[in-house]
């Protein structure tokens, strides 16, 4: 109806249900292939994901079905404390992204190849050359595989 393909995103959680029926991974491929949506791959929220359920990131990332990735996004997180002192991250797109999250988008661009790529920063918008900044780091990352 739109004209366009549409890509679904993975989401940022904060915490996990008790029994799933399938892998986060497996149910946005399987989306994907069902309807011929692409996906949108968030890196930040993988992180914050992981970090949030103890998880390795890049063990999503290797699951994940990166033939399918239209663009990927990158954006920064506050981050906080649950009850019990653990961390907890919380997907603001309000500060500049973490080296940990530029190394999983480095290490993502080499795995799959050059995507477009979208720097998030919607709250607490900083002068325009931090912003630049960060456009850079990314242009530099995705450099190498362009060519």
């Amino acid at each position: 109806a739109l004209g366009r393909r549409m890509l679904l995103e993975n989401p940022s959680t904060y915490l996990a249900f008790a029994e799933s029926e399938m892998a986060e991974t497996d149910f946005l491929r399987e989306i994907a292939q069902r309807t011929g949506c692409g996906l949108l791959l968030d890196i930040n929220n993988v992180f914050v994901s992981s970090t949030n359920q103890q998880l390795d990131p890049r063990t999503y990332i290797a699951d994940f079905p990166l033939d399918l990735v239209g663009e990927v996004h990158l954006g920064g997180h506050d981050e906080q404390e649950d009850e019990h002192g653990a961390p907890l991250l919380i997907d603001s797109h309000g500060t500049e992204v973490v080296d940990p999250v530029w190394t999983l988008y480095a290490e993502t661009i080499i795995a799959m190849g050059p995507r477009p790529t979208l720097i998030e920063w919607d709250t607490d918008v900083p002068e325009w050359p931090v912003l630049a900044a960060e456009a850079e780091r990314a242009a530099r990352i995705l450099a190498p595989v362009l060519q």
